[in-house]
């Protein structure tokens, strides 16, 4: 799998693959993704582009998955309860957003895709936040190392994780 900066020209390929994950979500009971405002959206994917944090993996020259990955202090993250982060680190990476397209779905190339990013970041504090009826989300995020930590204010409430990046998990060559 390749993993890169998302380019412009590819917003259609992404907003496409958002589409699905909502549809996907929603089908499995979730309200996660179903708001009005059709978040996350095409405009969305611009800005993530635009403050070079849209993430793509692909197969075979074909873009098969999306995250946003965030840099830096969010203060949702700093408001979390019903718990509390495992290191309470002032700068971590912070993944939003991610889908895999429908053709793909359960072949563990999200599991693939965001383990790239965390051997390719620096880290070692990354978090993510899912809705609790996204069993499957919660479940990637667990074979990854991601433990549950609390609750935060993000649409409502989210089930918060966090991961501490192993040495070894470092990879020595990675474009990214």
């Amino acid at each position: 799998m390749e993993i890169r900066l998302a380019h412009p020209n590819e917003v259609g390929q992404i907003t496409c693959i958002l589409e699905g994950a909502k549809a996907f979500l929603a089908d499995s009971g979730s309200n996660q993704w179903q708001g009005e405002n059709g978040y996350p959206n095409q405009d969305d994917v611009i800005e993530d582009i635009l403050e070079n944090r849209a993430y793509v993996g692909l197969v075979d020259g074909k873009i098969v998955a999306y995250t946003a990955v965030y840099l830096g202090n969010q203060p949702e993250y700093s408001a979390i309860y019903d718990g509390k982060w495992k290191h309470d680190n002032y700068l971590y990476v912070t993944f939003h957003r991610i889908a895999v397209a429908a053709e793909f779905r359960g072949q563990k190339l999200i599991q693939t895709f965001l383990q790239g990013l965390i051997e390719g970041h620096k880290g070692p504090d990354f978090r993510c936040d899912t809705h609790e009826k996204n069993q499957v989300m919660q479940h990637i995020l667990e074979k990854l190392g991601f433990v549950y930590c609390g609750k935060v204010p993000i649409d409502g409430e989210r089930l918060a994780y966090q991961k501490i990046k192993h040495q070894s998990e470092t990879s020595l060559y990675q474009e990214i």
